[in-house]
């Protein structure tokens, strides 16, 4: 066999992923304009439903899957044992390096960094912390230094909460335009507490010059008032170098 072609991403898969719709439809679509440089992440890889995708559209590159919950790690090793370009790494990111406590809920993956004892906070999230144990963190930029990653194709960010300051940690990485992809969940309204909304990536994205490709709103609650949903940005580089130039209104 030919391993350097079976690492080859392929059509067939790519244009199954894009007419599934949604936002890894979206990375997808994007997928094909990718220059196939540095690396791919997946922080809050859970039980690695989107890093299959990940690894069709990107297995000629390297993929790092974070993951802090010890029993999650190790279970996306065996699942994806088999895949020779990827490799997991049991930590949190954030915007600091050192350590913190991290929320284990009932619904596992709905584990947080941030608590939902507040009011609101717990009254949206429906879930409770069933144990609290203590992870290493790592800011993006430091985990990148560490693990010799200088550029990212395509990070994905689902990690309840969290996004907002993981992007806080990437300064160098977005002030050089170093993550051509981002796909993240955001929340419209509080289900953890004190986290950042919607609005407020919004603002951080745009200072870096970065640009919201697509965004899929999910759950509503009873009276309309939209809960959380998934967006997908591309940086001023790749829009200007890799994506075709827009025809049409």
């Amino acid at each position: 066999m030919n391993i350097e072609n079976d690492l080859r991403p392929k059509k067939r898969h790519r244009d199954h992923i894009i007419a599934k719709g949604g936002p890894m439809g979206a990375v997808a679509r994007l997928s094909q304009h990718s220059a196939r440089r540095g690396a791919v992440l997946d922080v809050g890889v859970n039980r690695g439903t989107m890093a299959l995708y990940l690894c069709r559209l990107f297995c000629d590159i390297p993929i790092h899957l974070i993951e802090p919950i010890p029993a999650q790690c190790d279970y996306v090793r065996q699942r994806f044992a088999r895949f020779p370009t990827v490799e997991v790494h049991q930590t949190a990111l954030s915007h600091e390096t050192g350590q913190s406590d991290f929320h284990l809920a009932d619904h596992v993956g709905s584990s947080s960094l941030f608590t939902n004892t507040g009011e609101e906070a717990a009254q949206h999230s429906g879930h409770s912390t069933a144990e609290t144990i203590t992870v290493e963190t790592s800011s993006l930029d430091d985990w990148c230094v560490a693990n010799a990653v200088d550029h990212i194709a395509c990070m994905k960010l689902d990690t309840q909460g969290s996004e907002f300051n993981i992007l806080t940690g990437a300064q160098d990485l977005l002030s050089r335009d170093a993550i051509d992809i981002i796909m993240l969940e955001w929340f419209a309204i509080p289900h953890y507490d004190r986290v950042p909304l919607l609005d407020e990536i919004l603002t951080l994205m745009r200072g870096h010059g970065y640009l919201l490709y697509d965004i899929f709103p999910s759950r509503r609650l009873k009276n309309g008032q939209l809960r959380f949903g998934d967006a997908v940005f591309i940086s001023g580089t790749f829009r200007k170098t890799r994506l075709p130039a827009a025809l049409g209104t």
